[in-house]
């Protein structure tokens, strides 16, 4: 078996409990990171603009693992669980918020969406970008390449592909954490980068850590524990794709913390029987009640039966890190629920489910536990929840299970399987709020339907095993997606989501997922950002276009429509020009020249509600030949702005002399109206100075907008990205 490079030094013996079947591991090691260095704030560094990474950063399928192919043998028919078909019976009045996140601003075929939200803040991260918004669901920074936090580290892994992102918030020290993978394709060089705030500004300064191996570690997943960061990664062959083993290991949380050029690490190297571990996840410590001593659980889907590789149980470890003495460390397994025998999987990834439009599935990934795993301590119990995909042969469905302990043991408390209707049901994320109530959101699929987001959820006291809130569609699907693996012979969707809750309240919950866009190009996902709190009222869909503008021979126009409740939502015209962007609350709209003569064109906002035939709609009318002045002229001469060097290959320099220091809102945009980014900046003097990197960005022109917040004033200027 190949060791780490430096990191992971792995502990010894599991040992047997009663119908546990032990799993073998290594003995345990002890290591320490290779580079330390603090960032400078975020919000001060030249920003690293996400794009297709031609050369450095190149599209890097995830690497899954070759052990799907097993010998065949005859299995018992798959025991089918009760499956709960109906739709729950409470009525919630759906998303408090839905805002749009990140799109496919890297040219990935993955996403990987997932967030967290603190006091003040939600952070999002996808493959290859991050953003952060306020509480109230403003832009304030983003979408940014995350190796930005990174791009002032010294060290190689800034010319590497970046992959599998997860961002938390360590509710315990009011501080972020974000984990990700920087490889070389070459197959010769293996990170694993940690970050961790300085403050609890999400956009400030990080002290960044790399970790190396000599072979490819695989979907790393990072929690937020009193006494550690935990952290699991797959550690296979680069070239094969082999399994070698899966790595369970403790990072110093209080070395990072504290900013300490050195991090060690304790870890266990876990080789499942028959080379198989279905993706395990680090529990997630959540709320008030912090518990003090006791060890971090583990869970994940096992296969103990070499003999028969489908006959699975639901498996909890504890790993216990002793950081005075790091070798008395130890990683047990305390837990095992027999499932029973499942539908075998073609290469563990199953048929995928089918998708209006297309004749290619998408891709499901069942039997793999779903961030979050999330731990909670109330008053009278601990509690363990988590989520994963199921198949049985005919559709896809959710198994969630919440385990508590008791008198030191775990136990399965309550568990539901949920499909309700013929849909195919996967890639859930659920957690378990202050109350004891649970929220639950997915994907959702099938012949005659796009992957679509649905919600639904349950409160404590509810029947035990049951979701009882009505399902709820909160975001459609506008097309099937597109992002063909042609070794898997499916279209990739996922890998995760993630549903949080607020550390203000620990009541409402935060969740992001991926969707399938209008786009006809390869790749065609963006994400939204949704936040719940169970509530029982109603909430119908509400539109306003905006009002009447006078705009005389405008080309471009920028809608100001508001719109709540929706599930979905598009703009239509009544004249002959075409919408840039659609599919949002402000649109780009280009006139026609019919638009032109008849001097004016009515644009109308329609949208779907969450729940059954509910929708809205509103007009606003566009006249396009007064000779007014325009409302919102651009008033250049109040804002002195520079571009420097234009055109451009890489780094761009921004300087503006402004009328105040009033807060400004600094957008990139395509030349097709597309948002690339957007930044809250804060001037000095009335003087503003902020750098770029265009490197990623394909060759065209670029426009840069800035706008002074409450006054109006707005300078727009133009830059020509050269290759």
């Amino acid at each position: 078996m190949k060791k780490l490079l430096i990191l992971i030094t792995l502990h010894a013996s599991l040992f047997t409990l009663h119908d546990i079947t032990a799993q073998e591991t290594t003995s345990p090691m002890v290591s320490q990171n290779i580079w330390f260095y603090k960032s400078g704030p975020i919000r001060e560094l030249p920003v690293v603009l996400p794009g297709e990474h031609k050369k450095e950063q190149r599209v890097a399928p995830n690497k899954f693992t070759s052990i799907g192919v097993l010998e065949q043998v005859e299995f018992p028919s798959p025991d089918l669980p009760l499956i709960q078909k109906d739709y729950g019976s409470r009525f919630s009045r759906g998303p408090l918020m839905n805002f749009a996140g990140i799109d496919n601003v890297n040219g990935r075929t993955t996403a990987d969406p997932n967030g967290d939200v603190g006091p003040d803040h939600y952070v999002q991260i996808v493959n290859s970008s991050f953003a952060v918004w306020d509480k109230t669901g403003n832009l304030l920074c983003g979408p940014v390449s995350y190796n930005t936090i990174w791009a002032s580290f010294p060290g190689p892994w800034n010319t590497l592909t970046w992959g599998d992102p997860v961002v938390k918030y360590d509710q315990m020290a009011d501080r972020w954490v974000i984990v990700s993978l920087a490889i070389n394709l070459s197959g010769t060089e293996f990170y694993t980068m940690i970050a961790v705030s300085t403050t609890p500004d999400p956009i400030g300064s990080y002290y960044c850590y790399a970790y190396s191996f000599e072979d490819q570690c695989d979907y790393p997943k990072i929690s937020v524990w009193p006494n550690a960061y935990y952290v699991t990664l797959m550690v296979i062959d680069f070239f094969t794709n082999d399994y070698f083993y899966t790595l369970y290991a403790a990072v110093n949380r209080d070395a990072m913390l504290n900013g300490d050029t050195l991090a060690n690490m304790i870890g266990f190297e876990v080789v499942d029987p028959g080379g198989l571990n279905l993706f395990p996840l680090p529990a997630d410590c959540r709320g008030s009640l912090v518990p003090t001593g006791e060890p971090c659980p583990f869970m994940k889907m096992g296969r103990h039966i070499p003999t028969n590789p489908w006959y699975l149980s639901l498996d909890v470890y504890e790993f216990e890190t002793d950081w005075n003495i790091p070798l008395n460390s130890t990683f047990q397994q305390v837990f095992q629920h027999d499932i029973g025998h499942f539908e075998p999987l073609s290469n563990f990834f199953g048929p995928g489910a089918p998708q209006l439009g297309s004749d290619i599935n998408v891709l499901t990934i069942p039997l793999y536990m779903m961030n979050p795993l999330t731990y909670r301590m109330f008053s009278d119990h601990e509690s363990l929840v988590g989520s994963f995909t199921t198949w049985d042969g005919e559709q896809h469905y959710i198994s969630w299970y919440e385990l508590r302990k008791d008198n030191g043991n775990w136990f399965i408390y309550q568990n539901g399987n949920y499909a309700p209707g013929n849909e195919h049901y996967f890639f859930p994320g659920i957690s378990i709020n202050g109350n004891g109530d649970m929220a639950m959101a997915y994907s959702v699929s099938g012949e005659d339907m796009y992957p679509s987001i649905r919600f639904t959820g349950r409160r404590a006291g509810d029947e035990p095993g049951v979701m009882t809130y009505q399902e709820l569609e909160v975001y459609k699907g506008l097309r099937y997606a597109d992002s063909y693996i042609p070794y898997l012979d499916c279209n990739h969707w996922g890998d995760y989501s993630s549903m949080m809750v607020d550390p203000t309240d620990d009541t409402t919950f935060w969740y992001t997922k991926m969707y399938a866009t209008a786009s006809t190009q390869p790749g065609n996902w963006a994400t939204r950002v949704f936040t719940f709190n169970l509530s029982e009222d109603t909430a119908w869909p509400y539109a306003f276009a905006g009002n009447d503008t006078v705009a005389p021979g405008v080309l471009f126009f920028e809608t100001q429509g508001e719109a709540e409740n929706y599930s979905s939502i598009f703009w239509t015209t009544g004249g002959d020009g075409n919408f840039i962007s659609n599919y949002a609350e402000q649109v780009t709209y280009l006139r026609g020249p019919g638009d032109l003569s008849s001097g004016q064109v009515t644009l109308t906002m329609h949208l779907t509600g969450y729940y059954p035939d509910s929708e809205a709609a509103d007009s606003m009318v566009l006249y396009l030949k007064d000779t007014l002045i325009q409302v919102q002229e651009l008033r250049s001469h109040e804002m002195n702005l520079e571009i420097f060097p234009n055109p451009a290959y890489d780094m761009v320099t921004i300087r503006a002399d402004l009328p105040s220091d009033d807060p400004v809102i600094l957008k990139i945009i395509s030349g097709s109206g597309r948002e690339i980014f957007t930044g809250r900046y804060k001037p000095v003097n009335r003087y503003l100075e902020r750098q770029f990197d265009f490197s990623y960005l394909p060759k065209g022109v670029y426009v840069v907008e800035l706008r002074a917040e409450g006054e109006g004033h707005r300078a727009v200027e133009k830059v020509v990205k050269m290759d």
